[in-house]
């Protein structure tokens, strides 16, 4: 049988020994299903420590990482030279790992990281195998390979050209375990230390030198970075020798803009999360406002600690490759990355907010508060009840537990006798707890704050969308959900608008268990040709994020645009659904085949919604219908014509036993979201709810 042309091209044999074979080998097979085996098993790329945490890191690190992704992108086709489909292969399938734990990596050495990365694949149980490269070598960010990005940063903005990072180096270091092939786990020799330093357009270079048996010691020399040479010449060599970064280095290059007490403090929130804003304030106030004073007296009172030992199963965050892949004028890819029939992982921050209408905070809360509320719930949850709903002529049951908190018991009074959900009344609702209250007002300058940068960023002009509101949102309601194990769930749906208004934003608090959560744009079943005509309607233009223009006919182009797209929830994790979530995306919590266990919650995850209710759209406010209960608020989804408007419509036949009237009436709202009624509510006739970071001094 004739072999297919390319069949032995360098980029074939590449995909062949580091994607396709790992599949069938064993210890990786037997991984527990989920997004650690796919990432072993489907993906390459490399495996990233990050050890520096300067204040300045803020700034390089999101640089370097894109640059690494970008020079990797553009080496494949110069060192591994195949057929175009093969070279699309290489870049859908890579994938890399940053571990980015400051407690964990802060200030490690290149032993140590070594270590770090020998401990993770402990964790893995892997027997004797041949190892793929990214198991054999991973990289390693710190001050000097920082400060060398930063020359080369602030340089290209001095003579304002666009920086070239090709040269820039990475510290590549080597770790055989357990190669089968290879038992020198540590390589270490007089002249190789075990790791050396790679340009970043060097990196695909030294991965298929890898892959066809060399080892990193072929591509050191002592103080110098090697660069390449599209084959495996040893004689392109340059020597850089760069300070290590400071924080006095780093305050002079900060903009006079970001010298505020709220920007200080800010820098120290990041570089210490674990440490509560209070403190962290008083510590700066008694440093004089000195970010750099500040970090020495904190760095000095920490160094008395006893230092963790690394386990391999410290939280970790992956990128792919298409979220750093940039077109011309620096504009993202405008080809759709979702297809028919395929799920789109996405972990990092910059993922989920280039790709759907969503933020995402790792590590939201000191890890101290986060599971004290966490068992708080635990607690709270014995007393959560399942939703009950009519589904074609059928009384089913939600697949998770939940239950509604408000601040005072008058508001729980209102809850189970005025306001209805799905055409019905609640019985499960209960009065805030002391962590939920402690923790809204986090919760609150968070959602505000990424709201914020939504709009300049993604949003036309800078501006707020059509019927947002610009007010400053404010929790006043909260939905807590309990799924029990690894099939409790919740299918695809938009949140209920009737008492949000129109462009809800919605702050989602994960805690326990990690779980994917779904999401899937929303296409008009009539818009055959992708048709965008409501776009501008809507207050997006095509190129937006959150709307880009579906470019496929027919069927297979819907489906494309309704793809998958799967957002990772770790513990600790704050989702933002912004304005754009609830009219144009459906989102869900799918049953998963198994779950990690979490320390405290075994197998359980419990999720908090925190929403905003309109005094505006209080139930003593909105429509009736001929049923004698309050109509619903639902945005047409589906029809091309009147895709966008609002309306107001009976949901009585959802609740058990009970038939439904035809009762519809278009809603109508000014450009902020406030309804615009046909009779004008009397003025403070009715109750509104009360902010949950106010102190209740009625309790």
């Amino acid at each position: 049988m004739t072999e297919p042309e390319h069949w032995h091209s360098p980029a074939n044999m590449f995909l062949q020994k580091e994607v396709y074979r790992l599949g069938s080998e064993p210890g990786l097979r037997s991984l527990p299903p989920g997004p650690e085996r796919d990432f072993l098993t489907l993906t390459w790329g490399p495996i990233v420590y990050r050890t520096t945490y300067a204040p300045d890191s803020q700034r390089l690190i999101p640089i370097i990482l894109r640059a690494l992704n970008e020079e990797i992108q553009k080496a494949l086709s110069r060192c591994l030279l195949g057929s175009p489909e093969q070279i699309r292969l290489l870049e859908t399938t890579y994938a890399s790992k940053v571990f980015n734990s400051q407690e964990e990596y802060h200030g490690l050495d290149e032993e140590t990281v070594r270590e770090a990365f020998h401990d993770w694949k402990v964790a893995l149980a892997l027997p004797a195998i041949e190892l793929p490269v990214r198991l054999r070598m991973c990289l390693m960010i710190d001050d000097g390979v920082l400060s060398h990005l930063a020359t080369t940063v602030d340089m290209s903005s001095m003579v304002e050209k666009d920086a070239d990072y090709s040269s820039c180096p990475v510290k590549a270091i080597e770790e055989n375990f357990p190669d089968v092939h290879r038992r020198d786990s540590k390589p270490t020799k007089e002249d190789y230390p075990g790791w050396t330093k790679v340009a970043l357009s060097a990196i695909v270079e030294v991965y298929d030198g890898l892959r066809r048996g060399r080892s990193l010691e072929d591509y050191h020399k002592s103080g110098q970075v090697y660069l390449g040479n599209d084959g495996c010449r040893m004689d392109r060599f340059i020597s850089r020798k760069r300070p290590r970064l400071s924080p006095s280095a780093t305050q002079q290059t900060l903009p006079p803009d970001e010298d505020s007490t709220d920007m200080k403090l800010a820098m120290l929130l990041s570089l210490f999360p674990g440490i509560e804003q209070d403190a962290l304030l008083d510590i700066l106030i008694s440093s004089g406002g000195s970010v750099e004073d500040a970090s020495a007296v904190i760095t000095a009172q920490r160094a008395y600690r006893p230092v963790k030992k690394r386990t391999g199963g410290v939280s970790a965050i992956q990128t792919s490759m298409t979220s750093h892949i940039t077109t011309e004028a620096g504009l993202p890819p405008k080809r759709q990355l979702t297809r028919k029939g395929k799920t789109l992982h996405l972990f990092s921050p910059e993922d989920v907010a280039a790709h759907t209408p969503c933020t995402i905070i790792h590590n939201f809360l000191p890890p101290d508060e986060a599971d004290a509320l966490l068992l708080e719930l635990l607690d709270e949850s014995k007393h959560f009840s399942r939703y009950r709903f009519q589904l074609f002529d059928r009384t089913v049951e939600s697949p998770h537990t939940s239950s509604l908190y408000v601040a005072t018991p008058e508001e729980i009074r209102q809850q189970t006798s005025e306001y209805t959900y799905g055409g019905r009344y609640r019985s499960n609702v209960r009065q805030l707890t002391p962590y939920l209250r402690a923790v809204s007002a986090k919760v609150q300058r968070a959602v505000n704050d990424e709201v914020q940068k939504r709009i300049r960023a993604c949003y036309p002009d800078g501006k707020k969308l059509k019927y947002q509101s610009p007010k400053e949102w404010v929790p006043n309601a909260a939905f807590v959900n309990c799924y029990d194990g690894p099939a409790e769930s919740v299918g695809y749906h938009s949140d209920e608008l009737t008492y949000l208004g129109p462009r809800a934003i919605i702050g989602s608090l994960s805690l326990g268990v990690e779980r994917e959560f779904r999401v899937r744009r929303i296409v008009a079943s009539d818009d055959d040709e992708g048709n965008d005509s409501e776009v501008s309607a809507m207050g997006l233009t095509a190129d937006s994020p959150s709307r880009r223009k579906v470019t496929s006919k027919g069927i297979d182009g819907r489906a494309d645009a309704q793809g998958q797209i799967s957002i990772h929830l770790p513990h600790n994790s704050l989702l933002v659904m912004h304005a754009e979530m609830q009219e144009e995306w459906k989102h869900a919590i799918v049953p998963a085949q198994t779950v990690s266990p979490h320390p405290l919650s075994g197998n359980r995850r419990i999720n908090i919604t925190y929403r905003w209710y309109r005094d505006s759209l209080h139930p003593r406010n909105i429509p009736q219908c001929r049923c004698g209960t309050h109509a619903i608020l639902r945005c047409v989804q589906r029809k091309s014509e009147n895709k966008g408007r609002y309306m107001w419509m009976c949901y009585a036949g959802h609740e058990p036993g009970k038939k439904g009237c035809t009762f519809f009436q278009w809603a109508e709202f000014d450009d902020d979201g406030e309804p615009l009624w046909e009779i004008k509510p009397t003025e403070g006739g009715a109750p509104t709810l009360r902010n949950f970071t106010e102190e209740d001094d009625k309790q």
